[in-house]
């Protein structure tokens, strides 16, 4: 497996399997409002402006030469996409994507301390056995349930 650094050009694939994942594993645990708030946050157009600010960094896993995962972080300190294909879950992609994520922000800020995530009820379970760590209850927001949390990283 490969693990690199995703531009403009490959953003089109990585949205794809974001979705395509959240279709496949999230759908079922949000309400409509939910559904079409992550749909409007993933669209193209909202992601590339946030990639030409900085704001986002995308990586991706690739397997001969497939696409099997991928990871953005937000604001040098907040994951903010994390899937993996469901035949690839459950075998170290999302923690090499997670490594790989955490890394380029201290790249970036040697003196970071955090990472933090909000989770999706699904995703818990596999942060919290990356050494993640409930800041508070579930929480709900424009249809979205997601548990924030994080990682000490220094």
């Amino acid at each position: 497996m490969q693990i690199c650094r995703l531009y403009k050009k490959h953003l089109w694939k990585a949205l794809d399997l974001v979705w395509n994942v959240f279709q496949r594993c999230d759908r079922e645990d949000y309400e409509e409002l939910g559904v079409r708030t992550f749909e409007h946050f993933i669209s193209r157009e909202n992601m590339e402006k946030m990639m030409e600010s900085g704001e986002m960094v995308f990586f991706g896993a690739y397997e001969e030469n497939e696409l099997i995962g991928v990871i953005a972080m937000r604001n040098g300190f907040h994951i903010s996409l994390l899937f993996v294909s469901p035949e690839h879950q459950r075998k170290g992609v999302a923690k090499r994507l997670v490594r790989r994520g955490v890394a380029h922000c201290l790249d970036e800020n040697e003196n970071l301390l955090h990472i933090t995530v909000y989770s999706s009820p699904k995703g818990k379970k596999a942060y919290e056995a990356m050494g993640f760590y409930s800041l508070s209850a579930e929480q709900k927001k424009d249809g979205m349930r997601y548990t924030p949390m994080r990682i000490d990283v220094n």
